[in-house]
């Protein structure tokens, strides 16, 4: 039996597409109840989450620009490895100091929290 290479394609297309979806789904829920508890942690939490997706998807992209070396065949087993590298690196990278972007993030939002307290 052979799989149909374009619809195996498809399919893991639309899967990334939900993940990404309902990551930012679960983003916007955890963001709000932080707001609505007033909970610094998890603000500061949900901003390094928020760094980690950004440099992830920040990578992806990147890694689309680079050329195809053809050391190693390009396969679907090949683009999973590489998307959970990417996660991964993103994940290490957001941690501490990461980039900045959590940081600002997290000063802007609890100012907003700060004022309805």
């Amino acid at each position: 039996m052979r799989i149909n290479n374009n619809l195996l394609e498809y399919n893991l297309n639309n899967a990334k597409q939900v993940s990404n979806e309902q990551k930012t789904d679960d983003f916007k829920d955890i963001l709000e109840s932080a707001k609505a508890s007033n909970d610094d942690e998890r603000l500061e939490a949900t901003c390094k989450q928020f760094e980690s997706i950004f440099l992830s998807m920040l990578m992806k992209n990147m890694r689309k620009t680079v050329v195809d070396g053809g050391l190693i065949e390009k396969s679907h087993a090949r683009e999973m490895f590489e998307g959970m590298l990417d996660e991964e690196i993103a994940k290490e990278s957001s941690k501490e100091h990461g980039i900045g972007l959590a940081k600002l993030m997290y000063e802007q939002l609890s100012k907003g929290m700060d004022s309805k307290g």
